[in-house]
């Protein structure tokens, strides 16, 4: 029999033995730990839960192990020299199932917080996705009405214009239809949209209505919220052409560089003219889309410079 200098006459093969039982149950105990902290995390008393466990499962652990070790150590002395290495390993087992307790703690829990806070975010987009909806909603029937308006007034003077009038808001309202679930579109299809609803204002207003759309090449492929630009140019023509007789022109102008899209929209204004009182919906509305989209209150801004009404529309570069 060979001796091992450390454990007196302890065999090796029973030393070898006694280290693989002793690792495989260890082994099988902590992938127990580590499937039971899948199912039951504590939320509270953490530092008592982790140490009564460690203790009470390197307690099972080591009655387990002693009882199979009564089949490697059949000769009393040997069994009694065996067990002075009671303490040893209850310690060091005990700290090994301390520190995976803790670690498949943290694990879980943040895997938790992860998807709480996945959970939270899908909430919130989903509650930003139904106001944006009810923005897009709530801004058609605004112009709807104004056309309706036009629509009535013309019916008995000029039967043909009215007809023509009707059927593009038909189509003004389709092409709204094909974009209501859409985050994005071009801007080449936003300023299309915008031309058709141009055309309708240009049946009310007949050659007062001039406009001028720039858009600088390159531009015209960058995505652009749906419906963003109608009702800039529905401010424009509001408290540009309302209160005047005489020709009006509203000009686009749309550029943009690496990082932004930049559009301009400017029509003649007289602050101290009678003007129209609105109630600025449309733009606080269009504010609203865009920090839902964008996180950002500074988008939009409007000025008055040298008798006109100048709105500066400024949007990050969106890739799908």
């Amino acid at each position: 029999m060979q001796a091992h200098p450390l454990f007196g006459q302890l065999d090796i093969q029973q030393l070898a033995l006694d280290s693989a039982l002793s690792l495989v149950l260890l082994a099988i105990l902590l992938i127990y730990v580590v499937n039971l902290l899948g199912f039951y995390k504590p939320h509270r008393y953490i530092f008592l839960y982790v140490i009564s466990a460690a203790l009470i499962l390197t307690g099972i652990w080591e009655f387990a192990l002693d009882l199979l070790l009564d089949f490697i150590y059949t000769i009393p002395a040997d069994k009694a020299l065996a067990d002075q290495m009671f303490w040893y390993r209850f310690f060091f087992t005990s700290l090994i199932v301390a520190g995976t307790i803790t670690i498949s703690w943290l694990y879980y829990k943040n895997y938790e917080l992860q998807a709480e806070l996945e959970r939270h975010k899908e909430g919130q987009s989903a509650l930003a996705d139904a106001e944006l909806f009810k923005l897009r909603q709530q801004l058609q029937p605004h112009f709807l009405f104004n056309s309706l308006n036009s629509i009535n007034a013309l019916i008995g003077v000029d039967p043909p214009l009215a007809s023509k009038m009707v059927l593009q808001l038909s189509e003004f309202f389709r092409g709204s239809l094909k974009r209501e679930d859409k985050k994005f579109i071009s801007l080449q299809e936003e300023i299309d949209y915008l031309k058709l609803y141009l055309e309708i204002e240009q049946v009310r207003f007949g050659h007062r209505l001039q406009t001028q759309l720039i858009i600088k090449p390159g531009c015209e492929k960058l995505m652009v919220p749906p419906l963003v630009l109608q009702p800039l140019m529905e401010n424009a023509i509001k408290f540009g052409l309302y209160g005047t007789i005489g020709q009006v022109k509203i000009q686009l102008d749309a550029s943009c560089d690496e990082r932004m899209l930049y559009i301009r929209i400017e029509n003649p204004f007289d602050p101290e003219g009678s003007g129209i009182r609105g109630t600025g919906f449309g733009l606080s509305s269009i504010r609203r889309r865009l920090y839902l989209l964008f996180e950002r209150n500074d988008l939009l801004q409007t000025k008055v410079n040298e008798g006109l009404f100048v709105a500066e529309l400024k949007l990050p570069i969106y890739h799908v």
